[in-house]
Parts: structure tokens; C-alpha cells; sequence
């Protein structure tokens, strides 16, 4: 009786943290948290944990930290996650030996997502029960055994863990974007601002991001959402950091795609003892450049197993603007081992050879020299094949994204 009532119990868990999985997004602006921070800097495959098959760690792996949680709310768990191994399913964590919570997939990747490579980061909330407040934590994860080809392998480059907390009950910074302003314009070089201060000691860092569209370096597929991800700890690919008053950053949007529905921003607030607040939302923010357009051509017919010891590999991409009027152009992409990369192409034209290293996570955003191998509709980009020897370059999910400037009264 006792193991059908945990079981039933345990069922019941899984379930509504299934349920809730694919909402969170983390922290919203009115947020008070802080991130507890687990990763490898050096080591085997770029500092990453392996998971499953031959060589992976299959241990539980003891945490540092001592976590704060007087006045917590609720906690969830940020996986820096990489596919690795085309066909492996099933990653799972354990946190302090309790119930097995599976890692969820990104919903744009088509099903099943384990056919397509990818590099995202998955949260999910876990119990704050779960955790201890003086030390002795540690996790441990797991992926099914089942494989077509009899290695099952993901590569984690981090685990992060993030306790949010009662505002009213929490002492922690606060702050607020002071420019731009709700409904205000953004121009191709914006100046942010924002005050800050904490009643717990000096301000370490402030951190500006958007909620706006632009290309998915998050690896999930969704074009408009707050743009960053954490890498080895580190914040990335957000607008820009600053860690002295005043709390200022040059924005440089001149490769920010157009945008069809208002821009919001926010700043992460962090002090010197850790405490993070998200500021309120700036909202209704229009991006106005005269005589600059940037078109974001989005990846579709994405290639399964996209690595290049497989072969050529191809996607499409369309071009609706004006060719005539395009002055420069980008390929932006992120990967797996580039270094073993040969070739892009694009509509049969080689337009670049290759960048970065070897068994590493590498982002790319490579200037496209020769814009006349474009054309109005349709394109067809491809990856060269290496030697089946090698290991190739992983192209991760959505593709590779092209943008494209134009100016008006340009031509080509």
C-alpha cells in the first residue's frame, strides 16, 4: 500500500511539473532571485558533463553551494543542454536522491526533437522541500538506453539552480530603466540607462535585455521572446553589461531585425551579496531607423542529424525584400566542433569556409561577402561534407538565419 501511494503521489508530481515545464521562461520583470551556478571551465568536450553511453558520468555530483532560502517561493532548475548524440531521449535529473524529473524538449523543435540537433536550456521547477539550506546538495542525471545506434549522449555545459523570493520579505536591489521610456522610439544607436541600488551593499552588475525578435541563439526556436542564455555561467547574448554608475550601455541595433510588434526592455539588477531583481518592463518601445531595414530570413526544411560527416546538408531560406537595395549581409548560426566544418553554400555558390574550434560550443555571425549569390523567394543554403573519419560540425537548431540590410537609395 505504502509504494502505491507513493507512487501515486510521485505520478501526480510528474505530472503537474510536466504541465508546467514549458511555460516558464524564467525570471519576469518584479522577479527577486538569485542563480547558483554549477559548470565545468576546462576538461573533456569544451568543459561539458557527459551523459549516458560509453564514458559518461553516471554519479551523483556534489554542489558547492549553500542556498539561501529564507522568505524563498519556489526554485527551477536551467539546463545548458546539447543534444551530442542524435537519437538519445529520455535526459532526466535527480536532485538530493528524489524522484527522477524528465528534462523537457523545446515544443518548436519538431518531434521527436532527439532527430534534430540543438543546443538549448530547459528550466524546470523542482520542489523547494527538495533542497537543503546548509550545504550537502548535489544531482545527478541520467538518458534513456535506448539508441539507434547504441550510444546514447547528451553534453551538459551547465546546471543552474535559481531560488526566487518574497519581494516584500526579501531586503534586495532595486532599480528602474530610466531611458529609454515606455512608448519612446529606438534608433540604430540607443543609450540605456538605469538606476539601481541595493540595501545590501554595492551594485556588482547590471545586465539590459529585450523581448523583441530577433535571431534564436536559444536554441528553442522562438524568434520574440527575452533574449539571452547563460554559458559556463557567464550571461550571453543579451543587449549589454555594466557593472559601474552610471549604469549605461550603447545599444548598436543596425543588425536588429524589423519589428512588427512593440520591443519591451528590462534590466537584471545583481549585488554584491547575490540578490538579483528584474526590473519592471519598459514597454511599447518602437525601433525607428530611417532609411536602414533589416530582414531576419528565417531556416525552414531543417536537415535531421545535422552533421556534417553525414553529408551535404541543406535548408531553405526566402528573401522577401529588395535585393537591389541590400548593402550586407549575415549568416548566424550556432554549433558543435566547427572547426571540422568545409564550406557554406548558398544556391550552389561557396560563401564561406570555416571558423572555431574542435569539440566546442561555438556561436557564428559571419559577414556574407558576396551578396549577388541571393535571389528574390527561395534560397538553398548547404554545409560541405568532412571526411566520415572526422566528426564534423553540428549545426544546431533552427538552422542557419541570414539577415539581410538594406538602405533605401542603395544598390548593389
Amino acid at each position: 500500500m505504502f509504494c502505491r501511494t507513493r507512487c501515486f503521489v510521485t505520478a501526480v508530481l510528474l505530472a503537474v511539473l510536466a504541465g508546467r515545464q514549458m511555460s516558464l521562461a524564467g525570471p519576469a520583470p518584479g522577479d527577486v532571485f538569485r542563480e547558483y551556478m554549477w559548470y565545468n571551465e576546462g576538461g573533456d568536450a569544451g568543459g561539458a558533463l557527459r551523459i549516458g553511453g560509453k564514458v559518461g558520468h553516471d554519479k551523483p555530483i556534489p554542489l558547492p553551494h549553500r542556498f539561501d532560502l529564507e522568505h524563498a517561493a519556489k526554485a527551477e532548475v536551467v539546463i545548458e543542454k546539447i543534444l551530442c548524440h542524435d537519437g538519445t531521449r529520455g535526459l532526466a535529473i535527480q536532485i538530493n536522491g528524489h524522484d527522477w524529473l524528465p528534462v523537457p524538449e523545446a515544443e518548436k523543435i519538431p518531434a521527436p526533437q532527439w532527430d534534430y540537433n540543438h543546443h538549448i536550456y530547459p528550466t524546470i521547477e523542482i520542489p523547494l522541500s527538495w533542497l537543503k539550506a546548509d550545504g550537502g546538495n548535489e544531482f545527478q542525471m541520467r538518458v534513456s538506453t535506448e539508441h539507434p545506434w547504441n550510444w546514447p549522449q547528451n553534453l551538459i555545459y551547465g546546471v543552474h539552480f535559481r531560488i526566487y523570493y518574497d519581494p516584500a520579505k526579501k531586503p534586495h536591489p532595486v532599480g528602474a530603466i530610466t531611458r529609454p521610456r515606455t512608448g519612446d522610439e529606438i534608433g540604430q544607436a540607443a543609450v540605456l540607462a538605469c538606476e539601481a541600488q541595493s540595501p545590501n551593499g554595492p551594485i556588482r552588475q547590471v545586465d539590459f535585455l529585450g523581448f523583441y525578435e530577433d535571431v534564436n541563439f536559444e536554441g528553442d526556436g522562438e524568434y520574440r521572446q527575452w533574449h539571452y542564455h547563460f554559458f559556463h555561467g557567464k550571461i550571453l547574448h543579451h543587449i549589454g553589461s555594466t557593472s559601474a554608475p552610471p549604469y549605461i550601455v550603447q545599444w548598436d541595433t543596425s543588425w536588429v531585425p524589423d519589428q512588427d510588434q512593440p520591443m519591451k526592455l528590462a534590466a537584471r539588477i545583481t549585488d554584491s551579496a547575490g540578490l538579483i531583481y528584474m526590473t519592471p518592463a519598459v514597454e511599447n518601445l518602437t525601433l525607428v531607423r530611417p532609411g536602414l531595414s533589416v530582414e531576419l530570413c528565417k531556416p525552414y526544411d531543417v536537415p535531421k542529424q545535422w552533421v556534417t560527416r553525414r553529408g551535404r546538408k541543406e535548408q531553405k531560406f526566402d528573401i522577401a525584400g529588395d535585393l537591389e537595395h541590400a548593402v550586407a549581409a549575415q549568416l548566424v548560426w550556432s554549433s558543435w566542433s566547427p572547426g571540422y566544418m568545409d564550406g557554406i553554400f548558398i544556391n550552389g555558390q561557396r560563401v564561406f569556409d570555416t571558423e572555431g574550434p574542435r569539440y566546442q560550443y561555438y556561436a557564428h555571425r559571419v559577414p556574407l561577402k558576396d551578396l549577388s549569390v541571393l535571389k528574390p523567394g527561395v534560397n538553398t543554403l548547404a554545409t560541405g561534407p568532412t571526411p566520415k573519419n572526422q566528426h564534423g560540425m553540428e549545426v544546431n537548431w533552427p538552422g542557419i538565419m541570414v539577415l539581410i540590410q538594406y538602405r533605401k537609395g542603395a544598390s548593389q
